[in-house]
């Protein structure tokens, strides 16, 4: 299986735990904008380790990417679980997470979409 198959079967994956958890709409957050898409498999991220924002307005995208649609925002201190992370076209690492608390910024715990890994710990 090809790096870009694995890479569509994580995501898909993580589609389906988003319906049950939060919903068609959110669900529909996760599908990765027009951009080039690289994973890390070879770097060794533990994703099942929860991190935490450090920045206040954190955005919440659609996909990897500035130019990706804004869901809400995360503020400093909130957990979120990493699902995947991806390099957009620019060479800036992105990661799909999981609020495990509702947000500051109106979004429930569960909530999934994209948010730039620089503002993580």
């Amino acid at each position: 299986m090809g790096r870009k198959a694995l890479q569509t079967l994580v995501v898909s994956g993580a589609l389906v735990a988003g319906v049950g958890l939060v919903g068609a709409s959110a669900a529909s957050a996760v599908t990765p904008s027009e951009v080039s898409v690289s994973t890390r498999g070879d770097v060794g991220v533990n994703y099942a380790t929860v991190r935490t924002a450090t920045v206040d307005g954190l955005r919440v995208r659609l996909g990897p990417g500035t130019g990706s649609g804004i869901l809400g925002q995360i503020y400093a201190g909130e957990p979120v679980q990493v699902i995947t992370s991806a390099r957009d076209g620019g060479g800036q690492w992105w990661d799909l997470v999981m609020l495990q608390t509702d947000s500051a910024g109106g979004l429930p715990a569960g909530y999934v979409g994209w948010v730039t890994e620089e503002y993580l710990y």
